[in-house]
C-alpha cells in the first residue's frame, strides 16, 4: 500500500479565523496520524507547529502534486489561486469559507472536520469544474498561456475609446464588438465578472462557455452561449490605446493591434467538494438573494 498523501493546506493569513482554523486543522491531523503540507506564508502564520506534522512546500505547484485533500481557508480568490495550479489529475480541493461570497468555497468552518472525514472514508460529494486554457498569439507565435476557473476577460483600459474586438467561433465570424470588453466565462464563472455585466446564471455541470459582452456599444450584442468544446478567437483588429487580457483577475498580458487571444476547453478538471448542508440554489439565494421578493422601504 502507497503512503498516504499529506493534507495540503493553503491559508488566507491575514484573516484572523482562518488562521485560527488552521491551527485546528493542525491539531486534529496529529491527532489523526497525518501529516499538513502547507505553503510558506500558511506555513509561517502556524509557527510553532509540530514540525514532524507540518511540512512546507516551496511552490504552489508543487503543493497541488504533493498534497491531497487541500484544504482552502479564505475566499474565493484564495481557492481560485491554488485551483488554477492543480495538476491534471488534480487533488480533492476542500474550500472553507472565510471571504465574503464564497460560492467556490461552499463549506462553513464548522463543517470542515466533518467532511476531512467523509473526503477519507469516500462518502464525500465531490463536483467537477471544468477550466478554459487562454493563450496569446503574436506573428504566430505563443507569448501567453494561462488556465482559468471563471474567466478570461480581454478589456480596454478605463481612460480609453471605445474598443472594437472581433469575435470567431470555430474559424467562423460571430461579430465585432464595439464596447469596453469581452468576457469569456466557465459556467462556474458565471456567478463572477460575467453576471455583473449581465450575463446568465449557467448550472456549473454544464459543457458550455459563456461570451458575455461588457458594456456594448449595441444593445443588440447580448451573452452568448456555445459548447466548451468549441475553440473562440478574440482579434484586436485596430487599437492604439491600453487593452490587456486578465484571467481569473490574477494573471494579466498586455494587447496590442494584431494580437489574437484563443480560448478554448483545457483538458484538466477541478475536483471540488460541495457543502453537506446547502444546495447550489440554495447558496444563490443566501450569496445573492436570488429570487427573494422585492421589499418597499419606507423611509420617515
Amino acid at each position: 500500500m502507497s503512503e498516504a498523501k499529506p493534507i495540503g493546506m493553503v491559508i488566507r493569513t491575514d484573516v484572523a479565523p482562518a488562521v485560527e482554523k488552521g491551527k485546528e486543522l493542525l491539531s486534529w491531523a496529529k491527532k489523526n496520524g497525518r501529516s499538513i503540507l502547507a505553503d510558506e506564508s500558511s506555513s509561517a502564520a502556524l509557527s510553532g507547529g509540530d514540525s514532524n506534522v507540518l511540512h512546507v512546500a516551496q511552490s504552489a505547484v508543487e503543493l497541488a502534486e504533493r498534497a491531497d485533500p487541500i484544504v482552502v481557508l479564505g475566499g474565493d480568490g484564495t481557492f481560485i489561486g491554488v485551483a488554477r495550479h492543480a495538476p491534471p489529475t488534480c487533488p480533492v480541493l476542500i474550500g472553507v469559507n472565510f471571504g465574503t461570497l464564497g460560492f467556490l468555497t461552499e463549506i462553513s468552518p464548522n463543517e470542515l472536520f466533518g467532511v476531512l472525514e467523509s473526503v477519507f472514508k469516500g462518502t464525500a460529494e465531490i463536483q467537477e469544474r471544468k477550466l478554459l486554457l487562454a493563450r496569446v498569439k503574436r506573428d504566430g507565435k505563443e507569448l501567453f498561456r494561462a488556465r482559468a476557473m471563471n474567466e478570461t476577460l480581454v478589456q480596454k483600459g478605463s481612460r480609453e475609446r471605445l474598443l472594437e474586438l472581433d469575435l470567431f467561433s470555430e474559424g467562423r465570424p460571430i461579430m465585432r464588438m464595439r464596447g469596453d470588453g469581452m468576457i469569456v466565462a466557465t459556467p462556474t464563472g458565471s456567478t463572477a465578472y460575467s453576471l455583473a455585466a449581465g450575463g446568465s446564471i449557467v448550472y456549473p455541470d454544464l459543457e458550455v462557455m459563456l461570451l458575455t459582452p461588457i458594456c456594448a456599444h449595441s444593445l443588440t450584442n447580448r451573452p452568448l452561449v456555445l459548447p466548451s468544446g468549441f475553440e473562440l478567437s478574440l482579434r484586436v483588429p485596430d487599437y492604439d490605446g491600453e487593452v490587456f487580457l486578465t484571467v481569473d483577475g490574477q494573471d494579466s498580458f498586455d494587447l496590442r493591434t494584431g494580437d489574437e487571444v484563443v480560448v478554448s476547453r483545457d483538458p484538466s478538471v477541478i475536483k471540488l467538494v460541495t457543502s453537506p448542508s446547502q444546495s447550489y440554489y440554495d447558496i444563490l439565494r443566501t450569496k445573492l438573494n436570488w429570487g427573494a421578493p422585492n421589499k418597499l422601504e419606507h423611509y420617515s
